[in-house]
């Protein structure tokens, strides 16, 4: 699974790697670009639940 700033291209490195069945946790700080972030997962299907907990401008 892989997290990024939204319309950034697609990093090289993944920020979270399960196995199927497996529920895991993880913290990826992603820049929010026009308020969104993306999340790409290129193996079959998946459940993401994201917590924003805060952001900075400048």
């Amino acid at each position: 699974m892989r997290a990024h700033p939204h319309g950034q291209p697609l990093p090289v490195v993944s920020n979270l790697n399960f196995t199927k069945g497996e529920t895991i946790s993880n913290l990826v700080v992603v820049p929010v670009v026009d308020g969104r972030v993306s999340f790409v997962n290129h193996s079959g299907s998946t459940q993401v639940i994201a917590d924003l907990n805060g952001y900075y401008a400048g």
